[in-house]
């Protein structure tokens, strides 16, 4: 059951503010490590959306609260010292640069409240309450983007929930994907991150549990092909989802990229992204800059298992026309 804490928090009294609050949401759609969140940071850098950000997650109970009161700044400022203190400056897994700032999944919202971390009949209330208060805190005249890459198996029930939604779908070689997914889940069981203690409750209580520690890490490991087994299997489950569903979305409703082409073409790739959204980017950037590219080292059981893989997955790389 969802925490009842949730109930009892500090911007309960306000908000009755923001629940006249419309808003029409755009989604990042795309599976865990196929490139969700260089893309997320960089259309946020562009000025030209509203966002979840880590501070909105960290303190979600009181941001309202902060915002009417006007210690929103002294609480980010709090936050960052705590950031320095306990030694984070990225996060981990990827070399992405981690502050307060951050753009963020509000699968983590959902998740500490005690729900499932994709959006269902469950927990969209909280979802509509938390898209309201970020609308309420930041510029009224933007969009509001987010992204979450445990909906991207439910695009079809966000689509039919809020019809109005815009999707940005970001396909990555699955090979690629898997490869980075078993990478980052063992290196999150490893070793203490504390960007993710500080975001993800369950991660915490997990670590402090010697026994579930050890069950993640046996999962994830690269005994009898374990971890891999289990994330081809998920990979298979989300592109079929996929497959069997994009042709119900409107064509005016979504647009399509590669991480690949985001990578190697970042302006352009922005631009068609913008174009589509009828915006212009309000900031000047450096897009070279801002990705940058790192060479992709397969795991040696992904290398051993490569043709096997691209087998189960031959209708999604035929559809987006990826070699096997």
């Amino acid at each position: 059951m969802p925490s009842e804490v949730m109930n009892k928090f500090v911007d309960k009294p306000y908000l009755d503010l923001c629940s006249k609050i419309d808003f029409n949401p755009i989604f990042i759609m795309g599976e865990h490590r196929s490139g969700t969140t260089l893309l997320y940071q960089t259309l946020v850098a562009t000025e030209c959306f509203n966002c979840v950000r880590a501070y909105h997650i960290i303190k979600y109970n009181e941001i309202l609260s902060n915002y009417i009161n006007q210690t929103e700044n002294q609480v980010r400022q709090e936050l960052e010292e705590l950031f320095k203190s306990l030694g984070i400056s990225d996060r981990m897994i990827d070399n992405v640069v981690a502050t307060p700032d951050s753009p963020t999944e509000y699968g983590f919202i959902l998740r500490n409240a005690g729900y499932q971390s994709h959006l269902n009949p469950e927990n969209l209330s909280l979802f509509i309450e938390l898209c309201r208060k970020i609308q309420f805190i930041s510029n009224p005249n933007r969009p509001l983007l987010l992204k979450n890459p445990w909906c991207f198996s439910h695009f079809k029930y966000v689509k039919d929930t809020f019809p109005k939604a815009k999707f940005i779908f970001i396909h990555r070689h699955p090979i690629h994907v898997i490869n980075s997914k078993l990478k980052a889940i063992r290196l999150l069981f490893s070793t203490k991150n504390s960007y993710t203690t500080l975001i993800f409750q369950e991660y915490s209580k997990i670590l402090n549990n010697p026994l579930k520690n050890l069950l993640y890490r046996f999962l994830y490991s690269n005994y009898f092909d374990i971890g891999l087994r289990r994330f081809t299997k998920s990979s298979v489950e989300s592109t079929t989802y996929f497959l069997e569903n994009i042709n119900s979305l409107l064509k005016t409703d979504y647009i399509s990229l590669g991480y690949e082409e985001l990578c190697q073409f970042p302006e352009s790739t922005i631009f068609k992204i913008l174009n589509f959204l009828g915006l212009e980017a309000k900031a000047v950037l450096e897009y070279d800059k801002l990705i940058e590219k790192r060479p992709i080292q397969l795991l040696p059981e992904v290398s051993r298992k490569y043709s096997e893989i691209c087998q189960k997955l031959e209708p999604y790389l035929n559809y987006y026309g990826y070699d096997s």
